[in-house]
């Protein structure tokens, strides 16, 4: 929480991936692109909560064992190439309401394909959020050798 502002951390990892299988669960370096993910969001000194949103059992194993809630598996309709991040936030938003009586602030969408994104990277982002009453941010890196 930061000023009084509940934060959900949502970790978007379907198990779908066609142009890397299982792409969030291979290893970079001895760790899963998704355990980088999960710890720096349990780091994080604002997030409130963290879930995963997932259609793979093996990610809700994974992100288990490294102690994220995982409190439901996506649906399939969710879970496509083309499925929308906003609906999968929607989603995640209604269930968590409709089964815990739970509702928040802000929402952080966290993607496991931006494995050195630091917890203090996310909370930079909440205070920059909160603190501008923006409806939302995102993080960029300026490429120098980009063409």
């Amino acid at each position: 929480m930061y000023k009084k502002k509940k934060i959900l951390g949502v970790i978007t990892a379907r198990g779908g991936s066609k142009s890397i299988p299982n792409k969030n669960i291979k290893k970079l370096g001895k760790i899963s692109l998704i355990s980088y993910t999960n710890k720096a969001a349990l780091d994080s000194l604002f997030l409130t909560r963290v879930i995963v949103s997932t259609d793979s059992e093996k990610i809700a194993q994974i992100c288990k064992k490294d102690k994220i809630d995982v409190p439901f598996i996506r649906p399939k309709r969710l879970a496509r190439d083309k499925s929308k991040h906003v609906d999968v936030i929607k989603h995640a938003l209604l269930y968590l309401k409709n089964n815990n009586g739970e509702e928040y602030d802000y929402v952080m969408i966290l993607q496991p394909t931006s494995p050195f994104r630091t917890a203090k990277d996310i909370d930079n982002s909440i205070k920059k959020a909160v603190n501008t009453k923006s409806d939302s941010v995102m993080s960029m890196v300026e490429l120098s050798d980009f063409d």
